[in-house]
């Protein structure tokens, strides 16, 4: 899941829930939003999604466009 929030009023911008195997095209939008998303290095975060993990995955704060993006894995 991508969620996308407006920093000041809090209210959801986006919000995205995409199967697991589209995990790539996920961090591609979360990175529309947020270029700090685009550093995730996919081949490690492979490897944990793999191993079972769940819960939150990304969290950055864009203060420049007043965005919080957040990638879940449920």
């Amino acid at each position: 899941r991508v969620r996308v929030t407006d920093l000041v009023t809090g209210k959801s911008r986006a919000s995205v829930s995409i199967p697991l195997g589209l995990m790539d095209w996920g961090l591609k939008i979360g990175a529309q939003f947020a270029p700090e998303v685009a550093d995730v290095n996919l081949g490690e975060l492979g490897e944990v999604l793999r191993s079972g993990m769940v819960g939150k995955i990304i969290d950055v704060i864009d203060e420049e466009d007043g965005e919080h993006v957040e990638i879940f894995v449920d």
